[in-house]
């Protein structure tokens, strides 16, 4: 018995799910980073694509989930970026930020049946502010 392919639609409510799921099982940041007060992700996104995703912004405090996958932002795209790295880079490092570029690995469905890759740029920012020495949350 065969099963039918998935469409597009399902294919990204699935992962779409499976993100949910692994963000709802990771850590609040104030137990993974309890140093930091606050973590700001910037996201812009280049391709030559002329319906090139808007900028995101987000700020995430001591209660959120320190989950840092994003999901490509065309809708139909299978793909995601993972700032896992860089967030890392940014609270551990020398210096409280860390920038750089990422490439959507992902593929889009462009008409029936057939798939190109994605190819999506994703120009990221990640700054921390942490708490004042000596103050940190129990």
């Amino acid at each position: 018995m065969k099963l039918a392919p998935a469409n597009a639609a399902a294919t990204r409510e699935g992962r779409m799910d499976r993100l949910r799921r692994e963000r709802a099982g990771s850590l609040a940041m104030r137990a993974a980073y309890p140093a930091v007060l606050q973590l700001r992700i910037e996201l812009k996104f280049a391709s030559s694509d002329p319906n090139t995703p808007t900028p995101q912004a987000h700020v995430l405090y001591p209660p959120a989930r320190a989950f840092f996958s994003y999901p490509c932002p065309h809708a139909n795209c299978d793909g995601h970026f993972d700032l896992t790295a860089a967030v890392r880079g940014a609270i551990e490092g020398e210096a409280p930020i860390a920038q750089g570029m990422l490439e959507c690995g992902g593929s889009r469905a462009r008409d029936h049946g057939s798939k190109q890759l994605c190819l999506l740029q994703l120009h990221y920012g990640v700054s921390a502010t942490y708490e004042p020495r000596g103050k940190l949350r129990d």
